[in-house]
């Protein structure tokens, strides 16, 4: 056995200077020609819950409370390809200089995305892009998200606590401001793009860069109670411009408010100075660049004269051709 050891021994040292001889540093030209995977995906399924999230700006100013969030899929028909759990898959791409965002699938460089746009992705930024992992017939499906707060959450049958509410410093007296709310969204587009030069995305400084978020969606149903002004909305629908007609007929829970189109959002998030130049250097800067919908609220309630919505419904409102431009906000705390 000594004898095999040595001679392994001595082949090893022997073949060292050949080894060193194989590792040496790769060209940048072969280096270029070296590729891993394309990029990373991410599938999630998952259901959230929070008792309270209470906010608050010291030891005897009180609270901003909102209670019972809970957060999962629509849970519609099973054949639909929605369940009870909110399902998502999320991709992330390291884009190359002149990529565009329809180069990684997004529905940004279509027609029927954010107005045929096609943002060009830059050497440094970095993608992500979140869609759903459900398909049915070989297409894929929307990311289908449920949102519920206060009395309308599962995890409160009782209506013990709103879904926002003010509350004085010990808790003792609390005023309701909005006693429930529940949302079904339909996501068909979300990317959000890391921007290492933020000198196109109007928000930001080079050095911290910025988020550039490109969102297409559709609000099938919204319930909503404003304790304090005694107003209800019930089954609010949103979807894109010129879309009104789909949603006054759409059936809840079906997907049909996408039949008219997405709304969208254009957005960029990032550091940079006050909106009137005075103030701090820094503060949270939020541009909304786009935003256009049409909305269906069909049942708006005021007061508590009747024992149905029905009866305590004031009317229907439709609005059409919502846009939002050019809106920039500046968000600081004060000393």
């Amino acid at each position: 056995m000594k004898g095999l050891n040595k001679l392994a021994l001595a082949t090893a040292v022997a073949a060292a200077p050949f080894a060193t001889q194989a590792m040496e540093p790769m060209s940048d030209q072969a280096m270029g020609e070296t590729t891993g995977q394309a990029g990373v995906t991410i599938e999630l399924s998952t259901e959230m819950s929070i008792d309270q999230i209470a906010y608050s700006q010291g030891a005897d100013t009180g609270s901003f409370l909102v209670n019972n969030l809970e957060v999962g899929g629509i849970g519609t028909d099973a054949a639909q390809g929605f369940g009870d759990a909110l399902d998502m898959e999320i991709n992330v791409d390291l884009p190359e200089q002149g990529d565009t965002l329809s180069t990684y699938g997004s529905k940004a460089g279509n027609d029927d995305g954010l107005g045929g746009e096609d943002l060009t992705l830059n050497d440094g930024d970095a993608l992500i892009s979140v869609q759903s992992y459900n398909e049915v017939d070989g297409e894929a499906q929307p990311v289908d998200l449920r949102m519920e707060m206060g009395t309308a959450s599962d995890s409160n049958p009782d209506g013990e606590d709103a879904a926002f509410q003010l509350s004085d410093s010990d808790g003792s007296n609390t005023a309701t401001l909005v006693s429930e709310l529940k949302a079904d969204v339909f996501l068909t587009q979300l990317d959000i793009i890391a921007r290492n030069d933020a000198t196109d995305t109007g928000v930001g400084s080079d050095a911290n860069g910025a988020l550039e978020i490109e969102a297409a969606f559709a609000v099938d149903d919204l319930d909503a109670q404003f304790d304090v002004a005694s107003v209800g909305i019930e089954n609010m629908r949103m979807a894109g411009a010129g879309s009104l007609g789909v949603l006054k007929g759409a059936s809840q829970g079906s997907g049909e408010v996408l039949g008219g189109g997405a709304a969208i959002v254009s957005m960029d998030i990032g550091q940079g100075g006050t909106l009137s130049g005075t103030g701090p250097s820094e503060t949270l800067r939020v541009n909304l660049a786009n935003f256009q919908a049409d909305i269906w609220m069909p049942t708006i309630t005021v007061g508590n004269n009747g024992s149905t919505s029905a009866e305590r419904s004031i009317g229907s409102v439709g609005i059409s051709n919502l846009q939002v431009t050019n809106t920039e906000m500046s968000i600081y705390g004060r000393e």
